[in-house]
């Protein structure tokens, strides 16, 4: 049996600036990926004039926003299988959808680059290409599998009872990181505890203790000093920036101060971000190369393709509770059972 779990204090109402923060930090990292990565994919594909290298940090804020979200749900969740149930309902009909978008749009514009066979796409479908070794569907997939091995570690956690004491929880795995930057700690095991990316879920985690009124405000100030010296110490100048940028960002959501990212215009773009995200590459460097081809400048081909693939994504969303409803959920209960 687990650590009992005794009553918490009511969580505040949902806060709707993180849903701006998600519609950002996915519109930076297609925006990173248009402007900036899609020659890396396809040599000799021109890039508009204006440039958003520091987009793919929105994959930072990613992390960090699912853990503020992840650790608020737990706390409301009966036991670990509502929990795999919930993510599972949640990620995978869009994920699918996704996939067969992009491989039947990838297949159709090409080039043969982005295609993959038949075998590996559905290979795709359980979400474990790191451990089964096939091709992506789409490279942005990684993210997803960090993801879900962030949902495993942090329900654990929860069962076990560590998640009462955010500080500990946070405290041991820097811990973890600087251990394993000291010692010649396997890379599976680096993999398998999240090293690289902890910092950036630990932000979340300690932002969520504070927003629900379960830490002090000088605790949570020296946890955070604790992560950016760790982070500083075992990783460079730009990610100890990063931690930085995110946990000014965090305090300031937390504490009410940036009501801007509730604006309807950001609470739409979150609304279909996670669809947005995983059709935006491979069908993005698809429609910039034919836009491209036919005579479209840099410019016009990402912008028509932004437009192109957010109106996709706001379908895909429209209909997701649709699709979960009565088709998919017998499949995803079977899976779970």
């Amino acid at each position: 049996m687990g650590v009992p779990h005794p009553p918490i204090p009511p969580t505040p109402p949902r806060l709707r600036e993180l849903d701006g923060l998600r519609g950002l930090a996915a519109l930076a990292v297609a925006l990173y990926h248009y402007t900036c990565f899609v020659p890396f994919i396809l040599p000799g594909t021109a890039l508009p004039a204006l440039q958003l290298p520091w987009g793919c940090d929105g994959v930072k804020l990613f992390f960090a926003i699912s853990a503020f979200a992840i650790l608020v749900t737990l706390e409301r969740t009966p036991g670990l299988r509502d929990f795999a149930w919930a993510r599972a309902r949640r990620l995978l009909p869009e994920y699918w959808v996704a996939m067969a978008l992009t491989g039947g749009i990838a297949w159709a514009l090409g080039p043969a680059r982005l295609q993959v066979d038949p075998r590996s796409w559905l290979a795709n479908l359980p979400l474990l290409q790191p451990w089964t070794g096939v091709a992506m569907v789409d490279g942005v997939y990684w993210t997803l599998n960090v993801e879900i091995l962030f949902y495993s570690l942090i329900a654990l956690a929860w069962r076990a009872g560590l998640t009462q004491r955010i500080d500990r929880l946070v405290a041991g795995w820097m811990a973890l990181r600087l251990s394993c930057w000291l010692l010649p700690v396997p890379a599976w095991v680096q993999q398998l505890l999240l090293i690289e990316h902890a910092p950036y879920f630990a932000i979340g985690l300690i932002a969520a203790r504070q927003w629900s009124g379960r830490a002090l405000d000088g605790e949570a100030l020296a946890l955070v000093a604790v992560v950016i010296a760790v982070t500083a110490l075992t990783g460079d100048g730009h990610a100890t920036l990063l931690v930085m940028g995110l946990a000014a960002l965090f305090a300031f959501v937390v504490y009410h101060r940036a009501a801007w990212l509730a604006h309807p215009a950001l609470l739409w773009l979150g609304a279909v971000s996670y669809p947005f995200y995983l059709l935006h590459a491979v069908i993005g460097y698809a429609i910039i190369a034919r836009l491209q081809a036919m005579g479209t400048g840099a410019e016009g081909a990402a912008l028509a393709t932004l437009g192109g693939t957010l109106a996709l994504a706001a379908i895909v969303a429209g209909a997701a509770d649709r699709w979960r409803r009565p088709a998919l959920v017998p499949a995803l209960r079977l899976a779970l059972a």
